[in-house]
């Protein structure tokens, strides 16, 4: 009899334990299953803090509303790979120091500039930029004041006297530079027409779509486009070194879908911008 009742004990002991286990290994998973679904995975992604029309609107630490077409397409990127994004703006600068020491996972708009290589990772192809990878193209041009005898016809500048206004950190100011132009950086797109307007520079390089809409808002009478760009660049979304090491196939999955969706995207948000900033700019 004692000997059926210690096995009797036994066997309830290990109906226990199994449950025991059981409880706990459900719990786990649902711990699990709960932690991935509150927790996905969430990208620090940087930009500018000053206004880039179309791309990104507004100025100060966080996206305005609507937030620009670079962030549409990438949030609806995003949603279709199932990840989150954090977006932080900084000075462009830093910015690009801040993805180097990997605080940020990536940034945009950059273009490619070797020495930028420190700061991230590109999407390359054959040893260059891959430019189906990009998230958009901007073109420089050239402003001056009504009346001016400045010109650019395409490969170097005519009748410069003076200095040409670029916005510090542009990829344009080195390339001016290269050409021996004098150029005197500023902090925004509006420091650079307002010395302009007043006489202090000759001529204003910036981002023709961004320096259009500026001057349409502010009804500029006394400034004139010049028609022919200075450079036409692409401009990518960028990784920093070590998310490009952890998420290899999440960063090019991200550049597939800029690739494949990019243009279907812009065309699909471009009118709500078009309404808001439409203009029709002068040329010369």
């Amino acid at each position: 009899m004692g000997k059926i009742l210690s096995w009797t004990r036994c066997v309830r002991l290990t109906i226990v334990r199994f449950i025991l286990a059981l409880l706990v290994c459900l719990t786990v998973h649902g711990l699990y299953s709960f932690s991935s679904v509150a927790d996905p995975l969430r990208l620090r992604i940087g930009y500018n803090e000053n206004s880039s029309y179309p791309h990104f609107l507004g100025t100060g630490p966080k996206p305005a509303s609507p937030p620009g077409v670079s962030l549409d397409i990438l949030n609806k990127i995003a949603n279709d790979l199932d990840f989150e994004i954090e977006y932080i703006r900084r000075p462009g600068r830093r910015i690009l120091h801040e993805l180097k020491e990997n605080q940020l996972d990536a940034a945009f708009i950059f273009s490619y500039k070797p020495e930028r290589e420190e700061f991230g990772v590109f999407p390359m192809k054959d040893g260059k930029p891959d430019g189906d990878k990009r998230l958009t193209v901007l073109s420089y041009v050239l402003y001056k004041r009504v009346g001016s005898e400045l010109n650019w016809d395409g490969e170097k500048f005519v009748n410069l006297r003076g200095v040409i206004g670029a916005n510090s950190g542009y990829s344009i100011v080195k390339d001016l530079k290269k050409k021996g132009v004098m150029v005197e950086e500023a902090r925004s797109t509006k420091n650079n027409f307002t010395k302009l307007r007043s006489g202090r520079i000759d001529g204003v390089a910036d981002q023709g779509i961004v320096a259009d809409a500026y001057i349409h808002k502010n009804s500029f009478s006394d400034v004139v486009k010049i028609s022919q760009p200075i450079a036409t660049k692409d401009y990518f979304l960028i990784f920093s070194h070590e998310f490009s090491q952890k998420e290899p196939d999440l960063r090019n999955e991200i550049w597939d879908e800029i690739s494949e969706h990019r243009d279907e995207l812009s065309d699909q948000f471009m009118p709500r911008y078009l309404e808001e900033y439409q203009f029709q700019p002068g040329t010369n």
